[in-house]
């Protein structure tokens, strides 16, 4: 066929400049990756050293990371992160079974 299949069209989404923001009833999609990990550990309970110990990076990282999650989360504190985190399934460790 002629012509077929000559012309393309396709966007990619490769950075969120839109200024869209993330669903209301999934508040960790605005997180990045990284970002979803110190949440989980902050949601576990564990302090900024042993976070940057269990992720290997430094204790300055993490707090920069802890405050990104608090601004995107429109949170103030650390138990209304984990409260959001445990609400999503992040931070739950599995128990062995008895």
């Amino acid at each position: 066929m002629p012509g077929w299949g000559t012309e393309l069209l396709a966007r990619l989404p490769l950075d969120d400049r839109t200024g869209v923001k993330a669903p209301a009833n999934d508040p960790l999609a605005t997180l990045h990756p990284r970002e979803l990990e110190v949440l989980a550990e902050l949601a576990l309970g564990r302090r900024n050293r042993d976070i940057a110990e269990t992720l290997s990076i430094s204790e300055n990282t993490v707090k920069f990371h802890v405050a990104n999650v608090f601004a995107k989360l429109g949170v103030s504190s650390r138990s209304q992160a984990a409260l959001i985190a445990r609400d999503a399934g992040l931070g739950r460790t599995t128990m062995p079974a008895a």
